[in-house]
């Protein structure tokens, strides 16, 4: 029995409908754990940056499927679905995994590489950051951020310290540090090295996750050591944490 020819809409559709699974897919596949277990750790940049991923690359991949589905001169349904999910998944199972973020974006032919490499021997600069809060981006960086997220660069789970204060004199530093310590041993106050301000931080602990390092710093400020406090980047101070500065 020979089977009737699909119209183009119907081929279209199958095709729509193919691109969008293969989104899907990748992300109960990739996505969906890291958002679940790792929410509350994601920055307000990373958070966007999924949202743009998806929004940019969904109808990308969508579109795929649709031209995939209508050039092909396959008549049945469930033969031309599989053929508009191929192309999709094979870009989405590409995209898997967490990839490292130092990635040169001249790698990407949309987009142009924006920043030489620092110098190895600049000073350390700690930046208080509040990653509740997105970053202000233009629009193109935003979706370059979001492509890399979907790519997986990106995904994560940044670490961050409590700084329990900074000051001019290292000696004043060491003072801090041991008079939190004197208090609550528990805080682990221990001084940081020395940032291109001049000034030496207070830090409290080891890097931890968003969730944590904001559950301490809400702990302690307004103790009366410890008038305030904020987080910076771990990745700012890199291995130059020395923890045998430790009272």
């Amino acid at each position: 029995m020979k089977i009737a020819k699909l119209s183009s809409s119907e081929k279209i559709l199958i095709g729509a409908v193919g691109g969008l699974a293969a989104v899907c897919v990748k992300f109960l596949g990739q996505d969906y754990t890291t958002i679940l277990h790792q929410g509350a750790n994601l920055t307000a940049d990373q958070w966007f940056a999924y949202q743009i991923g998806y929004g940019v690359l969904t109808p990308i991949l969508i579109f795929l499927g649709m031209v995939l589905a209508w050039v092909s001169d396959e008549s049945s349904r469930v033969k031309l679905l599989a053929i508009a999910i191929a192309a999709p998944a094979m870009i989405t199972t590409w995209s898997g995994g967490v990839k490292s973020d130092n990635v040169d974006l001249a790698s990407f032919s949309i987009i142009s590489t924006a920043h030489a490499a620092e110098p190895q021997n600049k000073k350390t600069t700690l930046l208080p950051v509040d990653p509740t809060i997105r970053s202000e981006k233009t629009w193109w960086s935003a979706v370059a951020d979001g492509v890399k997220m979907f790519f997986g660069y990106g995904k994560e789970i940044n670490s961050f310290y409590v700084v329990a204060g900074s000051f001019k004199s290292q000696e004043q530093a060491f003072a801090h540090s041991k008079a939190i310590n004197n208090r609550d041993k528990s805080y682990q106050a221990h001084v940081g090295p020395k940032t291109s301000n001049n000034y030496y931080p207070v830090l409290l602990g080891e890097a931890d996750t968003l969730s944590n390092a904001n559950r301490l710093r809400k702990k302690i400020i307004g103790r009366r050591i410890i008038k305030d406090a904020y987080l910076v980047n771990a990745d700012d101070l890199k291995s130059r944490v020395s923890f045998a500065l430790l009272y």
